[in-house]
Parts: structure tokens; sequence; C-alpha cells
């Protein structure tokens, strides 16, 4: 066996792989393999690999000389990295001021009347560079904070170091990583996105200053409750501030200042000062007035988008804070700091921080953050073990969140219902909810990168020309003036000032037309972003079905049927399904854990609860009821109790809960120790105190008893699953009256309560498809978008969903794929889901499926569940996560943590991807999609830049459809500006080489009248109402199609303007433009210059600059059509917008500006004013031919243009354009050509297979599955399943989803075939059978690129 290094074992080398091309999977999925080449720091972080290629891109190149180059100071010394590892992963570069180069800079700034200011101002990391000097980050006095946001957009943030004070140590800092606080005279801190990052002395580096919470633990916190000294309160607001999430409100002056000094505005301004300079005042007027407009349109919508996040946000309240000494003062809440002690009130309350619950229960209304209106009951934190950190996920059901409200509180008689307080301000789950609104993720569209690097192309353009005309004009001895004013308007001939607001035309209208559609953005820059998509990616309850579930029955076991009295058969076996919950008996097991095992609450004489409590709880028949008035037991620590409805026996069954074990989505379950009598009519029986318990089927069926289950458990589970069904197990235990007293109950612990349960049965619930899901999932397939389930369902439940709902196309197979942890090693098994199970006998023997599965010429798709999915992830990054993410359909049991990283695993392999969903659980992945659309209305769903009133996902084709309108309409009149400034700009280039002009009006007319007015109109076209198109519009314009068509454009209006200039000149009455005799004197043109009255209005003086000839008139007059033609030329239609000819506005604007033209060029002199005013001289009346030619070569360019551009870009361009260059085409592509993979077996029985590599046999194994078939009980259960069910439920039901983790599959015997897999990685053959139970134990494995630790399946709620 060769031997393997460490470094190689880790970090295989990966060049191969990527030049071969057989994972062509992105950059950033094979990076940090490479990446720990570099360094071997930290192998499980690659923190050393990572942050030297962080240095080695990093843009700062102005730095590099001073950055380990011929200096003392080394880089760390420099530069640390905060955050390291996380989403907000920071920089953090140390300077100090530099006196001589703070003047320099200042002095420049005064000499250059402020210009140098500007880009200082913009670019403010320059004025670092400028004004300071790198040093060590303790001396520093400011940071250069640099955010490299997901390896693709960098952002800089320049912030000063603060320093506190104190003659005495009256002020505290966190120890850094740890859970007490240190007292100091002084510190120093800075400012970053409403965070604040602390100098560590000892560590030498900044660290982000957190809460109370931070690895502290459950005895520390409990050790608060006394409360704060009003010293230590004191000490502790040095740190954090004020208790207030405070949204900057700018004066308007402050806002007009920063608008004006935008880029945009001062290229404005500069162009309107320059016009008005040089006597062209009547455009720079109407500029002037548009600006105005604009200007004062920004202020007002950015200063009401400011008022109305203020009046949403701040809010004050008065809190009871307690004291060490037994006292309470009322104070505001902006007083309270981490670690004070809060009485939490009755109810009615805002919270307005982060606080752990001490004492008391509190029943919360969340529907601020999660957007789901069901009340959460939070318990009291528990004292032990009181060595466990605390974890704000691990111990949600004892935290309040700020901006949530308290509905109702319950205690004891005597007892004070207290928190400890362990954020405030932004630290707060409010506080990063706002800080996600005022600083948003960048967006960085392809369209906007290229148009800057268009824009600057133009600029070179334009530079060019102005050397050239500046020489020719300085060699022909022109004044200083003349040069300087010539040279000048060429920048804002190819430059067009008004650019950026004509391109804000499409995203304008398009978001005037989605409003009526009850579709409302805030960010419309994501507009264009939504028109390029091609994978859409839902959440599925609430989103493809409807919120809520409805009742389907149960599926009992003899042990379910049982009553309180009776005692547990040996026989354990399915009974008869019951779809009415009434016709079992009310005393029977399964009917009392239905009726006791939930978390509902009687809050204002209703029933407030999760809905699907509501439904199961409903179905019972039982009644919830307190004891006596409600108002009289909100000083108890007691919960309504249950009473049944009169039994067969004329009894009454009454169940008072004792303890509560609430749902935790980690647990999969919830319990409740309840007390239950019986009241007869002789009296009361012998109380019996129960357990049960409901959660998901496979952690029941974990916690139960072994032969109290069914043999075919499994099966059936998987029966139900695989049709859509919603399923809860139910189980329990009576516990013996010498554990049954309320002083042992209390401390018992949940896994003692839990232990050796008896199954009960099974509760089915559906859950319906929203009535649009079907036909948009329907169009989106017919238009080529990729749609991708994300759901933290059961993914049988998840698979059946998809088919019935046209995600997976009928008659398409669909692979499971599964990864787990044999061993202590990753290994992947493929199965086929069948479509429907084959329904059977359970007592008639399962026969293998011998026919031979083959998938050459079937297409399929994969499904996986969120517990296989992080093990590929971390396992199997390379070999087989590009192919999971490119062909995977269904993604089941996925946190809100695994949504957004398969977001930007599908982004990293070129998709542009909307998501949708109507949780809070969905917006990590809304944030992260390149456009997010909520169903929700509620704050949470601030992170997604659309937010759809209609609650279902037929909003998304509509958004797809008016963005890729208002992307093809961005295109258009970014073409169009272009074209036009390059067609201007030649025009006047060939004037200018006969040192001749467009005179002002003609200006005026091209650039107000005709250009304007265009523009303005341009994006009228709506959206194309038919079905979408297969393919979405080019979102680059540097590529091929956009650049043909505009080069193309430009080659044939300068052919036809260079022609008519020839041809002008070859005619026989052509006189030559003289720049001393404008006036022709002494030449055969006088007479007819003179008879024009143009002699009377502008004289003969060569200082005047005139401009009419005839030279002049056939660039003019052609050039003006040219415009006309360049809008039908790029005023695309078919198939993203409708044609232009229903684009009333422009049809009318075109036939008019095209009358005036045609009046210009064939009869100017009819008019004799407009001729004067336009400077014309135009050529003989006699000489009717020319005019001809001019209107025939007007159509000739009309004719060339749209052929051009109609056939040759959009058809023979266009396929030529479109390749295969993403790297999930080139994936699809890579799995085409192996029809084997993934490989089945021939039969349905498992077969293993591992690497026959020496060094990966022992570290990972990929197994491969035929098909999976499950098996009915029996023919009653089988006519069940068309039973329909009347009721809808409108409430979301965040339980259920969390309740169905995967499926375990049941052992099988190994086949003793021999398979290859053509896998992208590896070569593999049989291997020993492995356990199909997972572990969490990491895994050592060759052929991918890290080591981490696969945790344990974890549900969404």
């Amino acid at each position: 066996m060769p031997v393997i290094s460490k470094r190689e074992k880790y970090f295989p080398d990966v060049t191969k792989e990527k030049e071969l091309g057989e994972s062509p999977s992105s950059h950033r999925l094979l990076s940090q393999a490479e990446n720990g080449k570099t360094g071997m720091a930290d192998i499980n972080s690659n923190r050393t690999g990572m942050e030297a290629k962080k240095v080695i891109r990093s843009p700062l190149s102005f730095f590099s000389h001073k950055i380990g180059v011929g200096g003392t100071l080394g880089l760390q010394e420099y530069m640390v990295t905060v955050n390291s590892g996380q989403e907000d992963e920071l920089e953090v570069w140390g300077y100090r001021v530099h006196v001589v180069k703070y003047l320099a800079t200042l002095a420049g700034i005064l000499l250059s009347f402020g210009l140098l200011g500007l880009p200082l101002y913009w670019w403010k990391h320059w004025w670092l560079r400028f004004t300071r000097v790198q040093c060590i980050l303790e001396e520093a006095t400011s940071v250069l904070v640099v955010d490299h946001y997901k390896g693709i957009h960098t952002t800089y943030h320049v912030k000063d170091v603060y320093r506190f004070n104190h003659a005495q140590g009256d002020m505290v800092i966190p120890a850094n990583g740890k859970a007490d606080y240190q007292i100091v005279s002084n510190f120093r801190y800075f400012n970053c996105k409403k965070n604040r990052y602390i100098w560590d002395n000892v560590e030498a580096t900044f660290y982000k200053l957190e809460g109370l919470d931070r690895n502290i633990s459950l005895g520390e916190l409990h050790a608060y409750k006394e409360g704060l000294s009003e010293g230590s309160t004191k000490m502790r607001s040095f740190l954090y501030g004020k208790n207030e999430i405070v949204v900057p409100m700018e004066s308007l002056w402050m806002l007009f200042v920063k608008e004006i000094l935008s880029p945009f505005y001062v290229f404005q301004l500069f162009s309107i000062c320059f016009w008005y300079a040089d006597d062209y005042w009547q455009y720079s007027t109407a500029i002037l007035l548009t600006s105005c407009v604009s200007l004062a349109s920004a202020l007002y919508q950015t200063r009401k988008n400011q008022q109305n996040l203020r009046d949403t946000i701040v809010s004050s309240e008065v809190v009871t804070r307690l004291r060490p000494d037994g006292t309470s003062h009322q104070v505001i809440s902006s007083d309270v700091v981490p670690g004070d002690i809060i009485v939490v009130p009755d109810h009615g309350c805002q919270l307005l921080c982060d606080a752990v619950l001490l004492e008391g229960v509190a029943i919360m209304d969340e529907s601020m953050l999660t957007g789901e209106s069901v009340p959460v009951t939070k318990s009291s934190l528990d004292k032990h073990p009181a060595t466990t950190i605390y974890n704000n996920r691990d111990h949600e059901k004892h935290t309040l969140k700020c901006g949530t409200k308290v509905i109702q509180t319950r205690k004891y008689r005597d007892q004070v219902v207290t928190a400890v307080v362990i954020r405030t301000g932004y630290l707060t789950s409010k506080g990063d909810l706002v800080r996600s609104i005022l600083y948003p993720p960048p967006v960085d569209f392809q369209f906007e990168k290229d148009s800057h690097k268009f824009i600057a192309g133009m600029a070179c353009i334009a530079t060019v020309g102005m050397i050239y005309s500046m020489v020719r004009m300085v060699l022909a001895e022109e004044s200083f003036h003349d040069v300087v004013f010539e040279v000048f308007d060429l920048i804002t001939i190819v430059v067009p000032p008004a650019l950026p607001a004509a391109m804000t035309i499409g995203i304008v209208l398009a978001n005037q037309r989605l409003l009526p559609k009850n579709i409302f953005c805030i960010s419309p820059r994501t507009i264009n972003v939504a028109g390029a998509v091609d994978c859409t990616c839902f959440d599925k309850t609430g989103t493809i079905t409807e919120d809520g579930m409805d009742m389907w029955g149960v599926l009992p076991v003899q042990n379910g049927l049982h009553s309180l009295q009776e005692e547990g058969e040996e026989m354990v076996g399915w009974r008869e399904p019951v779809q009415d919950i009434s016709l079992l008996s009310q005393d029977s097991l399964l009917v009392l854990g239905m009726a006791t095992c939930h978390e509902l609450n009687i809050i204002g004489g209703e029933m407030r609860g999760d809905p699907l409590d509501e439904k199961m709880f409903s179905s019972t028949g039982w009644m919830l009821e307190m004891e006596g008035e409600e108002q009289s037991q909100l000083d108890q620590l007691s919960m309504p109790y249950m009473k049944s409805p009169v039994t067969s026996t004329n009894s009454v069954i009454q169940a008072a809960p004792q303890k509560l074990f609430q749902f935790s989505s980690d647990m999969q379950r919830m319990s409740v120790v309840t007390r239950v009598v019986e009241e007869q009519q002789e009296g009361f029986t012998e109380p019996s105190t129960m357990v049960f318990c409901k959660g998901s089927p496979e952690m029941i069926q974990r916690l139960c008893l072994p032969d109290t289950l069914p043999p075919d458990y499994t099966s059936v589970l998987e029966s139900y699953a695989s049709h859509g069904y919603r399923i809860l197990a139910m189980a329990g235990k009576v516990i013996v009256p010498a554990m049954a007293k309320a002083g042992k109950l209390n401390k018992m612990t949940r896994e003692q309560v839990e232990a050796d349960l008896t199954f009960l049965g099974l509760v089915i619930l559906e859950n319906r498809l929203k009535t649009a899901s079907i036909g948009v999932l329907t169009e989106l397939r017919g238009a080529n978008i990729r749609t991708v389930m994300v759901t933290g369902d059961n993914i049988l439940t998840a698979v059946s969903v998809a088919r019935d709902c046209g995600l997976v196309p009928q008659g398409e197979d669909i692979i499971r794929c599964r990864a787990e942890m044999v061993m202590g090693r990753p290994s992947v098994t493929w199965m086929r889901l069948v479509d429907r199970p084959v329904e059977q006998n359970s007592q008639q023997p399962y026969k293998k499926d011998t026919t031979k599965l083959s998938l050459e010429n079937n297409p399929y798709h994969l499904a996986v569940d969120g517990a296989s999915f992080e093990i590929i992830c971390d396992s199997f990054r390379d070999c087989i996560l590009p192919f999971l993410a490119t062909r995977g359909a269904v993604f089941a049991r996925m946190r809100p943590d695994m949504k957004q990283r398969l977001v930007e695993i599908l982004q990293d392999l070129d998709y542009r991807v909307i998501m949708c969903g109507d949780g809070a659980n969905d917006c990590g992945a809304l944030k992260a999609a390149n456009a997010g659309i909520s169903l929700s209305e509620a704050e949470a769903s601030v992170a997604s830049p659309f937010t759809s009133k209609t609650p279902d996902i037929s909003c998304v084709p509509i958004l797809i459809r008016e963005s890729r309108a208002a992307l093809v309409t961005s295109f258009g009149i970014f073409k169009y500006m272009a074209a036009y400034s390059i067609t201007q700009f030649v025009s006047v280039m060939i004037l200018y080489d006969i040192f001749s002009n467009l005179s002002d009006f003609q200006f005026l007319w091209i650039d107000l009248f005709l250009i304007t007015t265009l523009a303005a109109v341009f994006g009228f076209n709506n959206a194309y109402s038919g079905p979408l198109a297969p393919h979405p519009p080019m979102s680059s314009l540097i590529s091929l199609q956009p650049l043909f068509s505009l080069l193309s454009q430009l080659a044939i209006g300068i052919c036809f303007q260079v022609a008519i200039f020839f041809y002008t000149r070859a005619q026989p009455w052509f006189v030559q433009f003289d720049y001393d005799n404008p006036c022709y004197i002494g030449t055969p043109a006088e007479a007819a210059f003179n008879s024009s009255g143009l002699r009377d209005r502008f004289g003969c003086d060569p200082e005047d600059d005139p401009v009419a000839s005839y030279e002049n008139f056939s660039i003019f007059t052609i050039s003006q059509f040219q415009y006309i033609i360049l809008v039908i030329a790029f005023s695309k239609g078919y198939p993203y917008r409708e044609s232009f000819l229903k684009n009333l506005p422009l049809l009318v604007d075109i036939l008019l500006l095209t009358a005036f033209c045609l009046f210009l060029t064939v009869w100017p002199e009819s008019w004799n004013a407009c001729q004067i005013h336009y400077e014309l001289f135009a050529p003989p009346q006699e000489d009717t031919t020319y005019r001809l030619v001019i209107l025939a070569m007007v159509g000739g360019n009309l004719v060339l243009s749209l052929f051009c551009e109609m056939f040759v870009s959009d058809v023979v361009v266009s396929k030529m354009a479109r390749s295969g260059d993403k790297k999930h085409e080139k994936i699809n592509l890579e799995l085409s050509k192996r029809p084997e993979w993934p490989p089945l077996s021939t039969d349905t029985e498992r077969t293993e297979v591992e690497a026959t590599q020496s060094n990966d046999q022992e570290d990972s194994q990929v197994f491969i599955m035929g098909t999976d078939i499950a098996r009915p009980t029996n023919q009653a259960f089988d006519s069940l399943f068309s039973t329909p069910v009347a009721t809808d439920s409108s409430s979301h039901s965040a339980a259920a989803v969390s309740l169905n983790p995967p499926t375990a599959t049941p052992k099988r015997h190994v086949a003793g075939s021999e398979l290859m897999l053509s896998s992208p990685c590896k070569s593999f053959s049989t291997a020993q059978a492995s356990p199909t139970s997972s572990n969490s134990t990491t895994g050592k494995f060759v052929s991918c690129d890290r080591i981490d630790t696969s945790s344990e399946p974890e549900a969404e709620r």
C-alpha cells in the first residue's frame, strides 16, 4: 500500500479532476480542497488557506508595497479577520493619521476647487490612502473594514476607532470568547453595520460585542435571578449603550447634499453648467427641470422609507426592573442592559429586548418574527444540568424575543414571572431583522456590471475623439476657448447625462404593473435580476399546498383501542383505519392521547394554539375548560383541563395536564404527563397518571417498546407517506402511583418520562394542493425553468406532492439519494421510488422485480433529505453534490440554514434562483436567492424583495413575465442610448473635420424631442401575455449577441452617414463649407445662402461659430431618421414583450416625429422661420432627386437595420451565443453521457459498493439501491385512499412540517452481484452490507475536500 501523506489525505489533488471536466462543479465547490494546500493551521476550517487566498485576490492593490514587502510589520499586525467562518466575516486593517499626507490632500482639494475631493468622497478607502498611513491595529485611529460578500462582491467601510477613558475602573468589557466580564478603565472599539467591535489587548484583535448569552451556562443565567446592582447596570450601559433600535433619520439638507454629490448628479450638474456656458440653454433647462423633479422624488421616497421604518420599529415601554436588595423600579425599556432582571407583565406588553424566562410561563405572540399567528408557550429555563451551555436555538422555548407580545402569563399564586435580559438594541432578534433591512446583501447583476464597463468604454471612445479633435484644432490655431468647449462637448455627447434615468424606465413601469397584481417590491433593482432566472425553489406547506391540514383519520393498533381500565393484550397488530374519530370509544387510549397531548390554551375565552393541535383536538369532540373564571386563573401556573363527551357507559373523563415537554424540532416530538379521572354515576374513579407522546413516526418508533410495534410498521408508514399524507405517531404509558406524586413528577427528566412507551397508533392528516399550483408549475416547466421543492416535510410525502402538483411529471423516475455515517464513514445509497406503491396483501410473499431497470431513455430526478444533504455537502462535495444539485427535484427535511445553503449552491452552478416561501423559516433562502418572493406580510418577510398578497405561487410567472419585459426594456434602451450617443458622436466628428458642427437647435431637436420623448415611451410595451419563452433574455451586455446588435446598427448608421456625405459632395451644385467664409461670399452658392435668410440672422463672422452648410444638411437630415430607426430596431416584442405596434404612445410619437423629419428634409424652405432656427442650408429646390435619394437611403437604412436585428442578430447570432457554458449545463451534458449513473441494481435488494482504491476503502462508501416498493397492509386500507375529506383549514401548521423525518429502510440481504459505478470521482465494486441506521460520528474520507461532523437529522418548524 502506498504511503499517503497527511496533507494528501485531507487535501487531495483536484487539479486533474477539473482538467478532465469530470466534476464540472463551480470553482467554489472545489476551492476548499485547493485552499488546503496553502496552509494547515486549522484543518477543519482551512482558515490559513482562506486568508491567504483573500490576501492574494484583495482589491487593495495599492497596499501591496507595504504588506509583507520591505517592512518590519507582518500581515497579522496590519490586519485581523473578525467573525471568521461566518456569513459576516470581515477583514479589519489599521490606519493612523499622517499629518503631511493629510495637509497635502486638503491643499489638493482646495486647489482643485473640490474636484479632488469628489473621488475621495465616493471611494472613502481612497481617502485613507491619501491621508493616513497603515499601522498596527493597536495604534490605529481608523480602520478599513473589507467585506468580501460570498467572495464575489467587495465592500469597503471606513470607521473611526473610539476610546472610552475613565480615571477609575468603572466600566466592563466581555472577556473574549468567555461568559464573564472584566472591569477596565478604558477600552477601544469601532462600530460597523450596527455591530460594535471591541479591542482585545491580550489577543491583539477585535471581536464582536455579543449579549449575555455568549458561552454562558444555565447555572450562570440563574445566578442573575436577584438582578444587577445600580453600579453594575451603569458599567454595562457604557458597553452596550441604550436599548434602542435607532433607525437613522437624516435631515433633508443632508439627504440633499448626499444625493447631489452622487456621480450621476455630479455629471449632470457638470453637463448643465457646460451647456449654459456654451449657450445651449434650452436643453440644459429641460435637463435641469427633470433633474430637480427626479431629485425631489428621490428625497421624498428616501425620507418616507426612513419615516415608515422608524415608525414601525421604534417604540418604548415601561418595565419593572428588580435589584438584589429586593426592591423594584419602573424604568424606560431603553435603560435596561444585559443581565437585568425584569418582570414580565400579565398581558398586553411588547417585549423590547431578548430575555430568558427564569420563573413562570408566558404565552407569546411571535407573528412579527415568524409570520405565524400561533401563540407560543414559553416555559422557565431549567436549572439542571447547570453546566449546560445556553444555546439560542436549543433553548428557544425559554427565550422571549424582542418585538413579540405577551398574550398571557401563568404562575403560582405568589410567584413573579421574571426574565433575565440577554440582548439589547441591535443585538436582539428584531435588531438583526432591522439590520438586514438597513444593510441588504449587495445585488451584483451582470447587466449592471456590464453597463458600467460599457460606459467606461464609451468614455474611452470620447477620449480618443477628444484627442483627435484637440490636435486638429490646435494645428488650425483655434482659440483656447473654442478648443476647450468643443472638446468637452464630446464627453456630453458620448456619455449622455440622461442615460441612468432612461435605464430605470423599464424597472419603474414594471413595478407599477406589478402593483395591481398584488405584488409589491421594496428593491426595484431586483426586478431586472428576476428577469434572468432559470430556477425556482418552492417551499411546500403554505406555498404549493394549503396552510392547514385536515384530519384524514387514524390507524390504531389494539393497544390504542384499550380503555383506561383494560389490560394490554399480547397480540400486536393494526386495526381497521378509522376516519370518523367519533366512532372510537371516548375512553380509548388513542383518543385520550389525541385529546391531551397538545399545547392548546384558552385566551380571551377562545381556544388558541397550533392549528394541527386544534384539528386533532376538535376531531375528538372533547372540550377545553379552565377551573372557574379565566381571570382568576392568571395567578396560577395551570393549564386548561380536558373534558370528554359522555361515554357509552354514561361517564365523563377529565384530564388535567401536570407536566408538559414542548415540541422541539430537534426532538421531533412533544409529550405531556396528565392525571386522568373518570366521573361515573357512583363517583370518581381512582386517578391515573399517564404519559402521552406524539411526534414523527420514526422518533416514536425509537421510544416505544419493540414488542408493542407491529412487525410491518415501516412498510405501512411508507405506504401512507407515499400517498402524500402527513403522519404523526402516538404512544403512551402509565406512571405507577409511587412515582406519580407531584414532587417526583417535577424531578422527572424528559428522558425518563418518554422511556419505554407503548405504541397506540398513527394519526393521519392530509395537506391539499392550492388551486394555482399545478398550472403554475406546468407553465414554468414548459418554459424550461427548473422547479425545485425545498421543504421540512417527510421525503416520501414531499415526493408524492411533487408528483401530484406536476413538479415531477408523471412517468419520470425519482431516485432517492440517502447518505449516512456507517461505522464512522460516510456512505451513499441510491434507490428508485415507485410512482405509486403496488397494492398487495401483506400476507402474500413479496416477489422480486426481475425487470431490468434502465434510465437511459427515461428522464429522472433526484430526491434527498436534509440529513443526507448535509453529509453530502461535507463529505462528497466534489463527487456527488454538483450532480445532486443539478438533478435534484425534492429536498426534504431541510432546516432554514440548509435551504439557504442549497440556494447558494445552485447559484454556484450558475443558476439564477427565485425562492418562493411563506414563513420565517424561509427568510435565509429568500435573502440568499437572486429574487425572493414572500407570501407572508409579516415583518420577517422584509428579507424578501418581493411580497405577494395573493397567497399562492401564481405570482411567480407574473413576476418572471414582467421582469423579463423590464430586462429587455433596459437592454433595448441602453443599446438605444449608446447607439444614439455614438451616432451623434460620428455626426459631430464628420462635421468637426470641416470645422463645422450641428446647430444648437438641431442638437435640441435631437436630444429633447427625438431622444427624450422616444426613450420616455420606449418601455410602455406590456409584457408578452402568451406562454413564457423557453429561454430567459440575455443578461450580459458584453456578450456576442448584444455586442453584434449594437455594433451592426452603428456600422449601418455610420455607412449611410458617410455615404450621404460623399454623395452630397459629388453633386454639381455643391460648394464646400469654409469656416472663414461661412456666407459663401464669391461662390456659386452665395445667392442661395442670402435668399435663405441665414446671413441676415447669423451674420458672417467666423467667431460666431456658423454651421449652416450642405454637409450639415445632409448629415443632420439622415441622422434624425436614424434615431427613429434605432428605436424601431431595438424595441423588441415577442417573446418577452408585446409588439411595439401595440405601444400606442411610442407608435404615435414615431409617426409625429417621422412626419416632421420628412418636412425638414423635403420642404424646409416652405417654413422659412423654421429653416432659420434649425440653420438649415438646403440644396436647390430644383434638384428633387437629391432629397429623394436621402429618403431612399433612409428606407434602405430601415430595411437593413431591421433585417440585421430581427434575423441575423435574433436568429443566427442568438443561436451561436447560446452556448452551454454554464456549470449546470456542463453537468447535465456530462450526465447525458453517463446513462448508467446512478446505477441501480436489477432487483430490489440492496447492493453495496465501495471504492476500489486502497486509500479509499477505509474512508467512504457509496451504496446503490434498486426499486423501493412500500407494501400496504390489506385491501380495506387500499380502498380508503380515495375517500375525500371536505373540511379545509386556513391556518399554517408549523409543527407538523417537522414531525416526519426521513424514513428508515428495513435491512435487506446483500445481493451477490458486482457492479461498477461510473462516478465523477471513482470506480466502485461490491462490498459488505452496512447497517441502515445513521449516526453522527465523524468519519475520514479521501475523495472529498474537508473534514466535518455530520449532525443528527433536524427538522424544520
